[in-house]
């Protein structure tokens, strides 16, 4: 297992769109459905992909970054990296990566968007918890054939 590198996300150029959800299964349809509708105002091309990290992220928080009911606060906003999708909760435990094997079926969102996205990482919140956070985009190491 590898603990993420604390890090700062990029600077915000737009206002961030936030939603709070409650730390419920339902919550994480919610945010998908808040995240598709952001997407599709800013007419950008990383829907799918924005909407599997929102779908993680926040399945992460309920299951392991807040109590059950708990506040999750869903960030989305653009910066000069790219689109940022930031999922804050409550704990203050640092998210890590699970490798892929063949014989879990869960427990690995945090590697899947190391694979899909930009750049990724965490930190902590002065008012306690902590905030994670991806880039979308093309990642500099894999760009796009031809």
């Amino acid at each position: 297992m590898a603990t993420a590198q604390e890090s700062t996300p990029p600077v915000p150029v737009t206002d961030p769109s936030t939603l709070v959800i409650a730390a419920v299964p339902e919550g994480i349809k919610t945010a998908r459905d808040f995240a598709r509708r952001w997407f599709e105002a800013k007419a950008l091309d990383d829907c799918g992909t924005g909407l599997l990290v929102i779908s993680e992220l926040v399945t992460n928080a309920y299951r392991h970054g807040s109590e059950p009911g708990g506040p999750v606060l869903v960030r989305l906003y653009l910066s000069h990296d790219g689109p940022v999708v930031e999922v804050r909760d409550t704990s203050a435990a640092e998210p890590y990566v699970k490798p892929f094997t063949l014989t879990e079926f869960s427990g690995r969102g945090l590697a899947t968007i190391q694979l899909i996205t930009r750049s990724w990482g965490f930190h902590h919140l002065s008012s306690g918890g902590k905030a994670v956070y991806a880039v979308l985009g093309e990642r500099p190491d894999h760009p796009s054939p031809g």
